[in-house]
């Protein structure tokens, strides 16, 4: 069987605050183990992770509200309001606008700032992204399709005719800022960069993908990340994946439930274009983690 992923490399030996005592030596048919620590360890040498702006992509693209900022007019202040809204190929948010305080708002400054936040258990769980720019306003007979007033009722739960009744705007972001949640990092990415970054391709099925392999797959996970960083089974408390991507996936993992968690990052050799082939690749890997913990695959 070809293997899915790339060959185990000695920059997965990391500096760990875990005592020698609870590693062990690495079977013959095992690659050397890894060093689990609090930090990221590469599984493998193409472990190549999404760049921020994508992920800043990824979070504007599962987050179907979020909040908007305006200038309060008169006032030293900020008027804060929910809003559902889309994302266009270039980055730029459409959205209606509820609040007669936001059109007042609006009116006197364009300058707002725009946050919104990937939901727990899916794409770019909990990731942050923060966009500040100008709105234009936009005519809903002449901007705005049919198609995107159905998509935001749908989302929104909001009717088509009371959508369509809204005064709409366009942000345009210069400035975009995304806190990711899963690598615990915050950075400012450069606008061009986001305007021309893709969103995760997988991020419509992650929360499904996601649930069930941590779900109905528990003891693979076990057993794969027993292989893949050396370790036995037994010395595993949990492993759990934590996000995918058309590079790869990161998985948490813990030797015990006192235990600091370690993350870890597995690159894919072929990219999953949709969670059919995401869980195809998942299964061919826990198959050959079985062949390699019995003996059958060097």
């Amino acid at each position: 069987m070809a293997l899915a992923l790339a060959t185990m490399t000695a920059s997965a030996m990391m500096a760990s605050r875990i005592p020698a005592s609870v590693l062990v030596q690495p079977r013959c048919n095992a690659p050397r183990a890894v060093v689990l620590a609090s930090t990221w360890n590469d599984l493998t040498e193409d472990a190549k992770r999404l760049t921020d702006a994508s992920i800043a992509r990824t979070v504007a693209s599962v987050a179907k509200e979020g909040v908007l900022c305006t200038d309060i007019a008169g006032f030293d202040g900020n008027f804060l309001s929910s809003s559902p809204f889309l994302v266009q190929k270039t980055g730029d948010l459409i959205m209606p606008i509820a609040f007669a305080e936001v059109a007042t708002n609006l009116a006197e400054s364009k300058s707002v700032t725009f946050h919104a936040k990937a939901p727990r258990g899916g794409a770019a769980s909990e990731s942050a992204l923060s966009l500040m720019g100008t709105v234009a306003m936009l005519n809903v007979d002449d901007d705005i399709s049919e198609a995107d007033i159905k998509d935001v009722s749908t989302s929104s739960g909001k009717s088509v005719e009371e959508l369509a009744k809204q005064t709409w705007v366009r942000l345009s972001p210069e400035r975009v800022h995304v806190s990711d949640a899963v690598r615990n990092v915050q950075t400012w990415v450069p606008s061009s960069e986001y305007a021309e970054a893709e969103p995760n391709p997988l991020a419509a099925a992650a929360t499904t993908l996601l649930g069930k392999l941590n779900n109905q797959h528990t003891l693979a996970l076990l057993r794969f990340a027993a292989i893949y960083t050396g370790l036995p089974t037994k010395e595993l408390s949990t492993a759990e994946v934590i996000s995918v991507d058309q590079m790869g996936f990161d998985m948490r993992v813990q030797l015990s439930t006192s235990s600091t968690p370690s993350l870890v990052r597995a690159g894919f050799k072929l990219p999953p274009a949709n969670a059919e082939e995401g869980t195809s690749i998942f299964m061919k890997l826990f198959q050959e983690a079985y062949e390699r913990e019995n003996g059958s695959l060097a």
